[in-house]
């Protein structure tokens, strides 16, 4: 790695790690529980219950960087795994980022507004709706990259922990998937339990590049 590539990798890393953190005390602070109801929804509603989706979105973006350094990390043979993990990257920041932009933007201006007769569909928070299907869908993509990125790391000392915690990442979020598309309480939740792996992953990764 160059000396650029190495410290776009440590300071995406850093930045991954602190805004996972905020957005853990965000949703601690702000809780916003799942509704099927608008209604309910419009009621209790605060301009706070988006707060926990703005390090959501900065997460998204943190991450582009991050990807392309651990393709320059990747060894000439492994590459095609950096790649391919790349790709299922984009699916998650596509799905996702959209997904966390109309909910700042549409979604809040339309109930600030009292316009809210089409926004249902579009509440994240809505286990029924588009918006929660395209946000497991996301998540699906990043736990799929996750295992690919996995395979660049070689075994032994700190990678070999990198490519177990990407491993853990990357199943717990497929099992988390997996339990929205069966109705399966306990498994979505797997979806949220992800957050520790991976921030104790990008975290050791930091170490990783320093090295390099």
């Amino acid at each position: 790695m160059t000396r650029i590539q190495k410290n776009t990798g440590i300071i995406a890393g850093i930045s991954i790690v602190l805004i996972t953190l905020a957005f853990l005390v965000t949703v601690v602070l702000f809780p916003v529980n799942e509704t099927a109801s608008i209604e309910e929804y419009i009621r209790n509603y605060s301009v706070s219950s988006v707060i926990p989706v703005i390090p959501s979105f900065l997460l998204v973006i943190a991450n582009i960087p991050l990807f392309i350094a651990m393709y320059f990390y990747a060894n000439e043979d492994k590459r095609i795994f950096a790649v391919t993990g790349i790709i299922f990257g984009a699916g998650y920041m596509i799905n996702c980022s959209i997904n966390y932009f109309v909910q700042l933007s549409a979604v809040n201006k339309s109930i600030l507004s009292g316009n809210t007769g089409y926004i249902e569909t579009f509440l994240m928070y809505n286990p029924l709706s588009v918006a929660y299907s395209l946000d497991n869908l996301g998540y699906l993509f990043l736990a799929i990259s996750f295992l690919f990125f996995s395979a660049i790391f070689s075994k032994g000392g700190l990678p070999s922990w990198i490519k177990t915690l990407f491993i853990i990442t990357g199943i717990s979020g497929i099992l988390g998937c997996l339990g929205y598309l069966l109705n399966n309480s306990l498994l979505e939740s797997l979806v949220f339990i992800t957050a520790f792996p991976y921030i104790l992953s990008i975290a050791l990764l930091i170490f990783e590049f320093k090295k390099q």
